[in-house]
């Protein structure tokens, strides 16, 4: 082991040392570290606002009606495993986190309801994949100690999946009253663009190999994709999935006024540099 340990670093060595030869000025790191990404939810409110406003009417007299919209927040916390590349100007940072729990706090239209009934928070099979591209400028590149400051573009993609409990399944009848569906799952996922910083602190024990710090942060603001729906068994032992849609068409977010999130993640780890 030993011996392939170090025909791998004699590897990396001499390939850093030839490309370097090369004028290429190619940097990075890649490590483990610590990923929070909260998305906020604003949600529909007419159907509410309507009712409420006929009820007020009928009680006060004619008038107007402003009403908050219900907004709920989703808070994850996960390992992540990353690495960015930088050339010249230019860079990229990409990381994966697995998720194991879900944080919801506010007003959720169905998850105010699962909640009564007992449902985890517990996810399983979840990912989130976070990336930035775009550019910064190297302080103290000739010295042992680097600082890179970047801004980007960034692109997220969430995908969770939570068991819920046999309570609200068994709610699940048909008209003679009998309990239709075994199990039940919530699958969720969301694409979304947006604007981040990244700030990364490398200190370099020889030419080439160092230790890494990365910080990143990305505000997203353009929904790209919305998803939301459920795959369970049936009493019969079959399988189904079941998908809220309006007019024929899959359309979660029609319940939906706007949602935005935040993704902050660090990560140390091994740098590297040409």
């Amino acid at each position: 082991m030993k011996k392939k340990i170090f025909a791998i670093v004699l590897v990396l060595c001499f390939s850093f040392t030839a490309l370097s030869a090369l004028g290429i000025d190619l940097s990075g790191d890649v490590g483990l570290g610590y990923m929070n990404y909260v998305i906020i939810t604003e949600y529909e409110n007419s159907a509410l606002e309507e009712d409420l406003k006929e009820g007020l009417e009928s009680a006060v007299g004619t008038g107007n009606l402003t009403m908050d919209n219900p907004k709920s927040k989703d808070t994850y916390n996960a390992l992540n495993i990353g690495l960015s590349l930088k050339y010249s100007y230019f860079y990229t940072n990409l990381a994966i986190a697995f998720p194991f729990t879900q944080v919801p706090s506010g007003q959720d239209p169905l998850g105010e309801k699962l909640k009564d009934m007992g449902a985890s928070n517990k996810i399983k099979g979840s990912i989130i994949f976070d990336s930035q591209f775009g550019a910064g400028i190297t302080l103290f590149k000739k010295t042992d100690l680097n600082i890179f400051l970047g801004g980007a573009v960034g692109f997220n993609y969430i995908r969770t999946k939570r068991e819920l409990p046999q309570k609200f399944v068994d709610t699940i009848k048909g008209d003679d009253g009998k309990v239709l569906a075994k199990s039940l799952t919530e699958i969720r996922s969301k694409a979304m663009l947006g604007l981040g910083v990244d700030v990364g602190v490398r200190y370099f024990f020889t030419d080439h190999i160092g230790i890494g710090l990365d910080l990143k942060d990305t505000v997203y603001f353009l929904p790209l994709s919305t998803k939301r729906y459920y795959k369970g068994t049936a009493k019969n032992g079959g399988s189904f999935t079941y998908t809220i849609t309006k007019d024929g068409t899959e359309d979660i977010k029609s319940l939906i006024k706007y949602s935005w999130a935040n993704n902050f993640s660090m990560r140390l780890g091994m740098a590297f540099k040409l």
